[in-house]
């Protein structure tokens, strides 16, 4: 939102000035400083909407600011950015309580404009929800004891589901949580998408629930959400005693993260209040947005090790991975071969047809390469028109056999332009680790290999 306040640190003055500039023009008050100490000394002296750090800084981290961030104005959001990929810093990030983690290779104004946006939002909707159970705290306050215990439990959601959990965690800690504070009969959760690790479904009874009775409520909970949401938009429908139930009194609630869509529902004889509804209803907002966070977390951790373009592993992901297969290999006597692709050609389609096109064959190869492999092997973008693919169990005379097959194909990848079809061929060199040799010594072996196909005309397959 335009007027909100921003500190920018980073120790490039080319990238203060066009960061400082983009801002400002979209109407941000940017307080731009070049090194930590200056940045430490802005925050005591004002309070800012988010903090936009560069990890690498003089005289205080990123990650060092971060920390005093969020111990002294934690509602300050913050977006770290460095100049290399780095899976354990972004973990770390995050885990300090960073929003995101951007690489300046792949910033673009308007992603990170995108991310500004949803940080800025994510600030407003957690003022409004601290603000939401403050007023709850306030009003319980002046109630019974029942009233507290109820407050109570609103802060117990928080502690369960605020931290870096997996899904079944997340599951568990929210109907714990639901559970224990609302007399219930049954209460179940079933999910849709996500990924294969995350729980369907999750259930909690009283002792005298019969089985057919739970099996009722179970496959009502499933119709609903196979036929969400006609009636089910995360509140109770205008008109629920029209709705067919398995139980006299019911609530219901949507959970919506990413690809993981679900519906959380509980029942029992007696009506519910008002003031139980609200509890189960914030109960399941909360579960929701411990999802997000969930999913969150898991796409920023991908971004660390994918390929902005390709959507390949990149580099730093590669080299961690063949320390360890070079490892399980000498342990268990098990081969392990290295492709090294080059696109042939490659800088003059670049300098012929532009970068643009050149993206688009670079996305193409990216594209083809993991369906052309087995599923067990991993495929990176070295770097530039580089490639490497790692075929665990496989001797030398199989993997040229893997890199000929693969040559040929690349050779019928077609790139559409406006005026003509494109094709490009690729040179590969091939290398079997030997026992003297370690991750590094495979890497250069397929790397010579690579060259002297280069040498030998090119669009071509050599060994080591």
């Amino acid at each position: 939102m335009a007027g909100e306040k921003i500190l920018l640190a980073d120790d490039e003055p080319r990238m203060l000035g066009v960061l400082t500039e983009f801002l400002e023009g979209q109407g941000y008050l940017v307080h731009a400083v070049p090194d930590g100490v200056q940045a430490l000394t802005a925050l005591q002296a004002e309070e800012f909407t988010l903090a936009l750090l560069d990890l690498q800084l003089p005289g205080l981290s990123g990650l060092e600011l971060l920390s005093h961030l969020k111990t002294h104005s934690p509602e300050t959001e913050v977006i770290l950015f460095t100049g290399h990929a780095g899976l354990e810093s972004a973990v770390q990030a995050l885990r300090l309580g960073a929003y995101d983690y951007l690489l300046k290779s792949d910033l673009l104004l308007p992603d990170l404009q995108a991310v500004i946006n949803r940080a800025l939002e994510r600030r407003r909707l957690d003022q409004t929800n601290r603000s939401l159970l403050e007023n709850l705290r306030q009003a319980q306050e002046e109630l019974a004891r029942r009233r507290t215990a109820e407050l109570t439990q609103i802060r117990r959601i928080g502690e369960a589901l605020a931290g870096p959990l997996t899904g079944e965690q997340i599951i568990q800690g929210m109907l714990s949580l639901i559970w224990e504070s609302l007399p219930l009969s049954v209460l179940g959760l079933e999910l849709r998408g996500g990924g294969e690790d995350l729980p369907r479904e999750a259930y909690r009874r009283q002792p005298e629930v019969e089985d057919a009775s739970l099996e009722a409520f179970h496959s009502w909970l499933q119709e609903q959400l196979d036929g969400w949401p006609p009636h089910w938009t995360g509140t109770p429908p205008p008109e629920p005693e029209i709705l067919e139930t398995p139980l006299p009194a019911m609530l219901l609630a949507s959970v919506r993260a990413g690809e993981v869509r679900g519906l959380v529902a509980a029942g029992r004889d007696t009506p519910f209040t008002l003031e139980e509804s609200e509890l189960f209803h914030i109960f399941s907002l909360q579960g929701e947005a411990a999802f997000k966070n969930l999913v969150l977390f898991e796409q920023v951790k991908s971004l660390a090790i994918r390929d902005g373009l390709t959507g390949l592993y990149n580099y730093r992901y590669f080299w961690e991975v063949l320390h360890r297969e070079v490892e399980l290999s000498r342990r268990y006597r098990h081969p392990l071969s290295l492709l090294f692709l080059d696109i042939d050609d490659f800088k003059k389609v670049n300098d012929t047809l532009g970068h643009q096109v050149g993206d688009l064959v670079l996305k193409a190869l990216g594209t083809y390469l993991p369906g052309a492999v087995r599923q067990a092997d991993l495929v990176c973008r070295y770097g530039g028109e580089e490639f490497v693919i790692l075929l665990a169990e496989t001797e030398s005379r199989e993997a040229r056999i893997s890199a000929e097959r693969l040559r040929q194909g690349i050779s019928q990848i077609t790139v559409p332009l406006p005026d003509k079809e494109l094709h490009f061929s690729v040179s590969i060199g091939v290398a079997e680790l030997q026992p003297w040799m370690d991750g590094d010594n495979l890497v250069k072996a397929a790397d010579a290999a690579l060259y002297r196909a280069k040498q030998a005309g090119k669009n071509r397959v050599c060994g080591s």
